[in-house]
């Protein structure tokens, strides 16, 4: 069971065509039409903005209420918290010029087969930077809460709530609405990231950084001066990015498990029931992927395909 599931995550390029359709990526999974809606764009010059402005406030200490030290704005660039933010901010405007190209797409404005291989490096940009910020974000919740945040150090300010607890409420939103995947094999790009992050903080460490306490690490359980425990703390947090990761994947596949029993017509809703109770399929991938190709079908004509290899 574990090694079919496991396959079927990781499907080899000739089982699976290495393309994503349109409605991934200029449709909301839950609208009934084909065509890119105002409502949707507006959503995403929304979220585009409010990114736009916590992405300012945490930058210039907007609502910040604790004490600024030395070098304060020079080592914004330091945390994690701010990696994860600028990802935010970046996909939330990639994702508002994709909706905004669709939308003129639908309305003729510019021809579909002339723009669409010239837009594939755009869209697979915005699904790394999206991967990147929707795993992060709810890394970033979890780990400051429970390990960073120290109420003598840290105060519960606006900034603080902004970039704490503000991103992982709109990507979770985000995750609930949008149309294209999280694919669990695209999990390098957000392990990647957290091994990065390690790199850094040693040379950072080697080179004599502070954080913004002049604390001779930047965070409190990655202190190098105590290389054992780090290693295993990086080796751990690594393993965690794989495991949050896992659990957006698994949010992306209810997502799509309820649009196809709730949203899609009657006979390939209750195909697909009858097709898992006869063939009694066992693999929650396999029926996925069942779902899916019934979006396509819904959504879709043959045209409409971008590659992203």
């Amino acid at each position: 069971m574990v090694t079919k599931i496991w396959r079927s995550c990781f499907p080899e390029s000739a089982n699976l065509p290495h393309h994503v359709q349109r409605h991934h990526f200029y449709l909301c999974q839950w609208q009934s039409n084909t065509q890119v809606g105002i409502c949707y764009l507006m959503y995403r010059l929304i979220v585009a903005i409010l990114f736009l402005a916590v992405l300012a406030c945490s930058l210039l200490d907007i609502g910040r209420q604790e004490p600024m030290l030395e070098h304060h704005y020079a080592k914004w660039w330091i945390y994690l918290t701010h990696w994860a933010l600028i990802a935010c901010a970046v996909q939330a405007w990639l994702a508002a010029i994709i909706v905004t190209k669709g939308l003129m797409i639908d309305r003729n404005e510019f021809e579909w087969n002339i723009h669409v291989a010239r837009e594939s490096r755009l869209h697979a940009v915005y699904w790394v930077f999206y991967t990147i910020a929707t795993v992060y974000s709810f890394i970033v919740t979890a780990v400051y809460w429970t390990f960073v945040y120290d109420p003598d150090v840290h105060r519960v300010d606006v900034v603080n709530l902004m970039v704490h607890v503000l991103n992982s409420v709109i990507m979770l939103i985000d995750l609930t609405i949008v149309g294209h995947p999280i694919r669990l094999n695209h999990a390098y790009w957000t392990t990647g990231i957290g091994v990065l992050y390690a790199i850094f903080s040693v040379v950072y460490y080697l080179a004599g950084g502070t954080d913004r306490h002049n604390e001779p690490s930047i965070y409190r359980m990655l202190d190098w001066q105590k290389p054992g425990k780090s290693i295993v703390v990086c080796t751990l947090g690594v393993f965690f990015v794989f495991v949050v990761h896992f659990l957006c994947y698994c949010l992306y596949c209810l997502r799509v498990w309820l649009y196809a029993r709730v949203c899609l017509p009657e006979p390939l809703n209750g195909g697909l029931s009858r097709k898992g109770s006869r063939e009694k399929i066992s693999s929650i991938t396999k029926t996925l992927s069942s779902m899916e190709e019934s979006q396509r079908e819904q959504f879709l004509n043959p045209s409409t395909v971008i590659d992203l290899k």
